[in-house]
């Protein structure tokens, strides 16, 4: 029997790629794959969860956009050696959110990204505005598609920590949307949640093109408080039925 079987288990709720995330999370972290190893395919992954590919697909996309995993075109996914304390830090924290430490990255998040409006409004351009409004457009387009909606999600808030001019900002603002895109997708499943993102980043845009900072960093601040509360509400509901 292999090492990996003992850990790899169908899991619950097949439409939550985090709890195949938390799976394969604890094949790393256990030393049963190691740096340099190639893990199973997504076919038999997908297999041995008894779940959808497409559920390990995202799992797998999550775990390479946090650095942890590099896939190789015709080869497969190999797991990364560590190379960052921010992104180690952000995988483990990423992997252990929970709703005892929600607030706690909402904290962080809210500090780092209301500065990035507030520096977007004041220093904003023709083409800044024209990318965020794109942004609002996929968004707007793909409301049925979880991937697509989420990839213009992350490119409208990284547009904003770009044009904030501090690669420090930027860097830190890819960590937090790493950990976004591994748990925030859970809200996805909430019937309001994409028509209010949808608006709460309308607000945002219609600031920074007033060159309004102040307007501009609270309706940030609204926004990711807003959708801080909308996962706590899938957290604490899975709580519940896990209790």
């Amino acid at each position: 029997m292999d090492e990996s079987d003992a850990l790899i288990r169908p899991v619950n709720r097949t439409t939550l790629p985090q709890e195949i995330v938390r799976a394969l999370t604890n094949l790393i972290m256990k030393g049963v794959w190691k740096p340099g190893d190639l893990i199973p395919s997504e076919k038999e992954l997908a297999a041995r969860f008894q779940v959808g590919r497409s559920t390990i697909r995202e799992a797998v996309k999550s775990l390479a956009v946090l650095g942890v995993l590099e896939a190789r075109a015709g080869e497969g996914s190999f797991v990364q050696a560590p190379t960052s304390e921010l992104l180690s830090g952000a995988f483990r924290w990423g992997v252990l959110l929970s709703e005892r430490n929600l607030d706690d990255f909402v904290d962080v998040r809210v500090l780092v990204e209301i500065e990035c409006t507030r520096r977007a409004a004041e220093r904003r351009t023709a083409a800044l505005i024209d990318q965020l409004s794109a942004s609002l457009e996929e968004m707007a387009a793909h409301q049925t598609n979880h991937e697509t909606f989420m990839e213009s999600d992350t490119r409208f808030h990284m547009t904003i920590a770009g044009a904030a001019r501090n690669p420090i900002f930027e860097t830190i603002g890819s960590t937090i949307q790493s950990i976004v895109r591994i748990w925030y997708p859970k809200t996805y499943y909430l019937p309001e949640t994409k028509s209010r993102t949808l608006a709460e980043h309308r607000v945002i845009v219609d600031a920074i093109d007033a060159g309004d900072g102040e307007r501009a960093a609270r309706a940030m601040h609204e926004h990711l408080m807003a959708a801080g509360h909308r996962l706590r509400r899938v957290l604490s509901s899975d709580m519940d039925l896990t209790a």
